[in-house]
């Protein structure tokens, strides 16, 4: 799955791990751990270990090291109170089920079975970004996104008049995502196509995220995506 799905797909359960627990640092510590496998494995793999793996699923995409994330987290959370080191642990898990990593055990559960399988890819960072340019459904998921981080952090001077300006448009927003998701829903049925699939998947439940977020702050819940600004963290 390719960049702004990813943080997409983060960022939309940040807002939710947001509303539970009323600290915001959860929405950037989501979106950086749905993006943190690839931050560390595509430079590891395909840069510093060209000549041997040259492959960009490696460590941060097995299930040892999604268990380090939570153990951290959870002794964070325990000492501390706070769910930020938690919630990058679950962007990460995020990461690997749409990157589908059950469809290759030898990286999911390495080192149990075997070392890492190298690959032959070349000009990886150049046909990456050929392709995140050219996806469609990339530019869909880097509007979502920034939508997103608008309204998480519209008390924001970078963001406060654009925050007033995405919230007239109401739940529109959402109901767009919510349609092009179902779209590519249905588009998936016909062709089979597993990545089209999981690109719907995320484009309607991030919108159904981003709708109940909305939904409590418009009906004044505490619980809401947006509080006080001395509340933020």
């Amino acid at each position: 799955m390719l960049g702004f799905c990813h943080l997409f797909a983060g960022l939309a359960f940040g807002t939710l791990i947001y509303n539970k627990t009323k600290q915001r640092s959860a929405v950037l510590a989501c979106a950086i751990g749905a993006l943190l496998p690839d931050l560390i494995d595509k430079p590891l793999g395909h840069l510093i270990l060209h000549d041997s793996l040259n492959a960009g699923r490696i460590y941060a995409h097995t299930l040892l090291f999604l268990i380090i994330i939570m153990c951290i987290g959870a002794y964070y959370w325990k000492n501390n109170g706070k769910v930020s080191i938690l919630s990058v642990g679950s962007g990460a898990i995020i990461h690997l089920l749409l990157d589908e990593i059950w469809l290759s055990p030898v990286t999911l559960f390495w080192p149990i079975l075997g070392p890492f399988s190298s690959s032959d890819f070349e000009s990886y960072f150049t046909t990456f970004a050929m392709y995140e340019l050219t996806s469609p459904s990339e530019w869909m998921f880097a509007v979502a996104s920034l939508y997103t981080v608008m309204i998480a952090y519209q008390d924001r001077k970078i963001f406060a008049e654009a925050g007033k300006a995405v919230r007239k448009t109401g739940m529109l927003p959402q109901m767009l995502l919510f349609t092009a998701g179902v779209t590519y829903i249905f588009y998936a049925v016909i062709t089979g196509s597993s990545e089209y699939l999981l690109i719907g998947i995320t484009a309607a439940a991030g919108s159904m995220a981003l709708a109940y977020a909305f939904a409590n702050e418009e009906s004044g819940n505490a619980e809401g995506i947006i509080s006080k600004p001395g509340d933020f963290r």
